[in-house]
């Protein structure tokens, strides 16, 4: 069944380490356009590749819309080259959908095609942007992984992460669950961002070093990534235990 999906793949089987993955496990990755998987996961996928577990992006669209003044169809192949260069850096694979960019569509047709492409690859962990973004992809990209994991046949734990690139792209109501310690990562994630030329990386780069010394402060250490993690029975985030009536010593 996977072998029509090899031919939109570069995969090199590597590694996963944080928020409760074994070795050898299968960690996806769902970025809306090429960039945000290494802005967002970039620590954590660094880490991961040392680890043994595989590490597969899966982009749903190809940043059509994302290089001024040149057409969708030479965005698209700019963007692809970048994509798999920077997966190259950490050492991880990369997948693309195949939807447009703007255009991304959270429908019954495109939660089937997402399911299969899951399950096919056996994924054990899968990250996903917060749906509550400004951009519509992320929203949809988010949605999307969201009514997968519901399905009571879905086997993978789920995690959404934050991005920040305002006005293009703000999480909001992003209260962490989970952190990923990315001290030692800091500069394989930014080598692998700044693959992504056609974006500019050096303009907003800094917000992410950033957020990772904010959630470091938070995790104490000295950079992380924060995660939410996705629980069927208190919606997409929640606390893991009910909340007390009074405080206890």
């Amino acid at each position: 069944m996977i072998a029509h999906l090899l031919m939109y793949v570069l995969f090199v089987p590597l590694a996963f380490h944080g928020a409760d993955c074994g070795p050898g496990r299968m960690l996806v990755v769902i970025a809306p356009h090429p960039d945000d998987a290494e802005a967002s996961c970039g620590g954590l996928i660094a880490n991961s590749t040392e680890q043994g577990d595989s590490v597969l992006i899966l982009t749903m669209t190809a940043g059509e819309l994302g290089i001024g003044g040149k057409s969708p169809d030479e965005a698209r192949v700019i963007r692809t080259g970048e994509a798999q260069r920077a997966a190259r850096k950490l050492g991880a694979g990369v997948m693309f959908f195949g939807a447009i960019d703007g255009s991304l569509a959270v429908d019954t047709s495109t939660t089937a095609r997402l399911r299969r492409i899951l399950s096919e690859i056996h994924a054990d962990i899968v990250l996903a942007p917060w749906p509550l973004d400004v951009h519509s992809d992320h929203q949809a990209s988010g949605m999307l992984a969201w009514r997968v994991f519901l399905e009571r046949e879905s086997a993978f734990s789920l995690f959404f992460y934050e991005t920040s690139n305002s006005p293009h792209t703000v999480s909001v109501g992003f209260v962490p669950t989970d952190y990923v310690d990315i001290s030692g990562a800091m500069e394989r994630k930014r080598e692998a961002l700044f693959e992504q030329k056609s974006q500019h990386p050096e303009e907003w780069w800094g917000m992410y070093e950033h957020m990772a010394i904010v959630n470091g402060y938070a995790a104490d250490v000295s950079a992380a990534e924060a995660y939410v993690r996705a629980r069927p029975s208190s919606g997409m985030g929640g606390r893991s235990q009910a909340t007390p009536s009074t405080l206890k010593k």
